[in-house]
């Protein structure tokens, strides 16, 4: 299933439980509270620059490696004015990674193990990426500065949200086209089911510069090259 039709998969199903559940509806509401400081940044859609750490020997990566994050949000100002609080939400990662290896399986007595290996100079590579799609719980702490007017009190400038999160794995897939051939391998092998990780969000209004580093490797221990991946990006903040 491609990436764009799972985000939009997990956006729809959110939204039609949060119609037919009100308490779902409650916890991430996105119209105006009427008393108390502003519970605002519900919806954040991250644009990602995906990479890996700690490549094999002959492994490079393509800087054109696009990732999408959609996370909802809800935000719980700790003073009256809201320039701080603390976010819980629940998130779809897409994340995406073109490199020029593949991936191969070693068998020795009853141990599998992942290589990532390069291919063979002269092919005609048009497309080669491994994609990873993770369910995730994030948390951030904000910290933001807000507009003195009476007209517009309630809306952020600044924004410095730092976080983490953890999530599970839900959906893998390896990529690969040529001019002859085409292959979409399901369910990579010895990959570790969960990651997690801190987040950084630093921006203007609604816009910010985002950046995810993982603290473990996508692959098992001892299983497979020692990837750690990390994002950085840009996110529109809504709601």
């Amino acid at each position: 299933m491609r990436v764009d039709r799972l985000i939009i998969l997990f956006v729809i199903t959110l939204g039609s439980t949060s119609l037919c559940a009100q308490g779902l509806f409650k916890y991430f509401k996105w119209t105006a509270y009427s008393d108390g400081p502003e519970k605002m940044d519900h919806l954040v859609v991250d644009l990602n620059h995906d990479r890996f750490q700690s490549l094999p020997e002959g492994i490079t990566q393509s800087y054109f490696s696009v990732g999408v994050d959609v996370q909802l949000f809800h935000d719980h100002p700790i003073n009256k004015k809201g320039t701080v609080a603390w976010a819980l939400g629940l998130g779809f990662s897409g994340m995406n990674v073109h490199h020029n290896g593949q991936l191969v399986y070693r068998v020795e007595d009853d141990n599998v193990t992942t290589e990532l290996i390069p291919f063979p100079d002269g092919l005609s590579i048009k497309k080669n990426k491994i994609n990873l799609n993770y369910l995730e719980l994030p948390f951030e702490l904000r910290f933001r500065t807000m507009n003195q007017s009476v007209e517009e009190r309630n809306v952020a400038n600044f924004r410095f949200y730092v976080g983490f999160k953890g999530g599970v794995l839900v959906n893998s897939h390896t990529k690969y086209k040529d001019d002859e051939t085409k292959i979409k391998v399901y369910d990579i092998d010895n990959l570790l089911m969960y990651r997690y990780g801190p987040t950084l969000r630093i921006g203007f209004k609604k816009l910010s510069f985002h950046a995810f580093y993982s603290l473990t490797s996508i692959f098992e221990t001892g299983r497979g090259p020692e990837l750690y991946p990390f994002s950085i990006g840009l996110s529109w903040i809504r709601l």
